[in-house]
């Protein structure tokens, strides 16, 4: 018989999400398991401070079970809790920042990629590696928000859209001049799966 980690991959967002809100205790054990570790990584990408993104990430589940039966549907489950977090991070930062009198709040997307770490730890660049060094610090921090979701997250437009609060036409803008930037540089007839999986993953020969 499968085990019930089995038994979760096997059924959808969209069971495994309104058993949760009935108040199942093994679906919301495996939701937070599940998605822990990928909010995390999301969350610090706003601000680098470990305790505060968990404390997030905690106000985050423990609306959610409040909430119970009052809880929207939906059929992503990462994409309801990265929305989720993305508010809940706004809000903390917002009520930290009324004592200093800031009228404005702004989340900044600004966690380096793996391969502009990996860049900065060379002692000598080639011409294409400053090059692609410089375009990837020019990229704005929408830009690397959005290329975050997309192509490490998998997620659709409009959820992009929804958590980044973006019209559909802007959200595909801000890729397309990201993707023009990069792939000059590196190689025009790189594929797009080839180009974002030397962003997000260690050691690449350019």
């Amino acid at each position: 018989m499968p085990n019930s980690k089995k038994l979760f991959q096997l059924a959808n967002d969209h069971e495994i999400w309104e058993n949760f809100k009935s108040g199942d205790k093994s679906s919301l054990s495996y939701i937070y398991f599940q998605y822990f570790p990928s909010m995390f990584q999301y969350g610090i990408r706003f601000k680098d401070d470990t305790e505060f993104i968990e404390d997030c990430i905690q106000d985050v589940f423990l609306k959610l079970i409040q909430a119970g039966e009052r809880l929207s549907s939906t059929d992503n489950i990462r994409f309801y809790l990265f929305k989720a977090l993305k508010n809940s991070i706004y809000k903390k930062i917002e009520k930290s920042k009324k004592n200093e009198m800031v009228e404005f709040v702004t989340l900044k997307f600004d966690a380096p990629f793996s391969l502009e770490e990996e860049l900065a730890e060379k002692e000598n660049l080639s011409k294409k590696e400053m090059a692609l060094q410089k375009a990837l610090k020019d990229l704005s921090d929408r830009q690397r928000e959005i290329i975050y979701l997309r192509y490490e997250c998998s997620m659709e437009y409009d959820q992009i859209c929804e958590i980044m609060q973006l019209k559909n036409d802007s959200a595909r803008k801000l890729v397309s001049r990201a993707i023009k930037s990069l792939r000059e540089i590196i190689d025009d007839q790189l594929n797009l799966p080839t180009l974002f999986m030397m962003l997000f993953s260690k050691k690449h020969v350019l």
